[in-house]
């Protein structure tokens, strides 16, 4: 079955007031969704009033109103009348969590299971693809976009509709403590860390602090009846001794046999220009799974999604065979066809590993052909971007056979790729080299990757006007 779209969760003022531990209106009346944005409200909303540096929704609770907000949460006092009940509290962002946790918690009473997915990388992936599988089975809702952080799992989260089945959460980060407070939120049932890298390592200090945090994970988990989902291959996450977890209740899955603890894992791995066929084995029984992707790393995300979706009751021949017509997020190595060139857009995001497994990947997909590689910077590095930086340059070398680079760091690129290189500061300068690059139509792939503020969806669109 397609996967569920949002519908606004629904609660009485007076359950909103006592949440809140606010005084609740002489008469009750139904509220239907919740919003932070004046442009979105919906007659019958709550309001939501979030404050930051530069902003102050407080302000605008009487606009809310006008837009048809029957209810506003502020952690201000109106100036005057807005016209509508308000609920005073310290933090509207911690009632925004308050609010979600208690709806999750309705609908877990009715038998829905949360997933939680983090991660250094792949995160967004591997909730696709558990999505993906999950749906094949029950009613599935699951975090669109970028909704991953303190405002996001709210938000996802009173969106899903009354009768979800199961609810996928994305959970971000880049400092101590925000996982800790996305899983209490969430309570899932089950969770997937897809590996321990090095994106934020410029906030967090060492990939021993980033294992740290995303272990947090495991705080807002019954450690009775859930399951922790993890990849064997990482350093880090097979360490079970360091994990704060029953043993008994962690799961983890392999790219090959022999692996002591993983009750999961792939065999007769085959990696095709478009695509990765390999044959899953668990327990005795085994089925075999084509998964419309290159990269091996996308193996590991498979069976991630794989053993999630067995945890939830579905065979292995289903998990496997849901994958065949699984398609990426837009931004997400996905693929446009411009004449002969293959353009593969993966601009969401980037670190040192993903950035290292795209570029294998290039030359799996390439299948002979030219591999041009335009590459802009990882942000977050903090003292270890220089080096992370002529890494990837580094390995440029062997997996391209062309690579531009731009951005702050675009001299450790140049330092790690040597002679020839052509690396710009900006991605102005990038564009306008790009013609010496295409100087006929004969058959290439170009990868385009880099941290997403970059926005090299610029470099796509100055590339798809030359090549047309």
């Amino acid at each position: 079955m397609p996967l569920l779209e949002s519908k606004s969760a629904q609660f009485t003022c007076s359950e909103i007031a006592k949440l809140l531990g606010c005084t609740a209106p002489e008469n009750d009346f139904l509220v239907s969704g919740f919003s932070t944005d004046t442009r979105t409200i919906s007659e019958g909303n709550c309001f939501i009033a979030l404050k930051g540096e530069n902003f102050n929704g407080n302000l605008y609770a009487q606009k809310a109103v006008e837009n048809g907000a029957s209810v506003c949460i502020l952690s201000e006092e109106p100036s005057t009348a807005i016209g509508a009940p308000c609920f005073i509290v310290d933090d509207c962002v911690e009632a925004y969590g308050k609010l979600a946790n208690a709806y999750i918690q309705r609908l877990k009473a009715n038998g829905m299971r949360v997933i939680a997915v983090t991660g250094s990388s792949g995160k967004t992936t591997v909730k696709d693809m558990t999505a993906h599988v999950l749906s094949r089975k029950y009613r599935t809702y699951c975090t669109i976009g970028n909704h991953n952080n303190h405002i996001g799992v709210p938000f996802t989260a009173l969106h899903a509709p009354a009768d979800t089945e199961v609810l996928i959460l994305e959970m971000g980060m880049n400092h101590k403590g925000e996982i800790s407070r996305l899983t209490k939120i969430g309570t899932p049932d089950l969770a997937i860390i897809t590996n321990i890298g090095r994106a934020h390592i410029g906030n967090l200090g060492s990939q021993a602090n980033i294992f740290r945090a995303k272990l947090e994970m495991v705080e807002g988990m019954n450690a009775k009846n859930g399951r922790l989902i993890l990849p064997a291959e990482d350093e880090f996450l097979h360490n079970i001794a360091e994990i704060p977890f029953p043993a008994e209740n962690l799961r983890y899955s392999a790219r090959s046999a022999g692996n002591d603890f993983a009750q999961l894992y792939a065999s007769d791995i085959e990696e095709g220009s478009e695509s990765i066929e390999f044959i899953v084995n668990f327990g005795g029984d085994s089925a075999n799974v084509r998964l419309p992707m290159t990269g091996i790393h996308n193996v590991t995300d498979a069976l991630l999604a794989i053993h999630a979706g067995l945890e939830c009751g579905m065979t292995l021949t289903e998990c496997a065979d849901s994958l065949a017509d699984f398609v990426p997020t837009a931004l997400r190595s996905d693929r446009v066809q411009i004449g002969n060139i293959t353009v593969i857009r993966d601009f969401y995001n980037a670190n040192p590993e993903a950035m290292a497994a795209s570029l294998h990947a290039l030359t799996l997909a390439a299948q002979g052909a030219k591999r041009i590689a335009l590459l802009g910077n990882m942000n977050e590095l903090g003292d270890f971007a220089a080096n992370a930086h002529k890494t990837v340059g580094e390995i440029c070398k062997s997996e391209t056979d062309a690579a531009l680079f731009c951005g702050a760091n675009y001299n450790d690129f140049a330092e790690g790729y040597g002679d020839h290189s052509a690396a710009f500061e900006t991605q102005a300068e990038l564009i306008a080299a790009l013609p010496r690059l295409f100087p006929t139509n004969e058959p290439a792939f170009v990868l385009i990757k880099a941290s997403r503020g970059l926005a090299m969806e610029h470099v796509f669109d100055a590339l798809s006007d030359i090549l047309k």
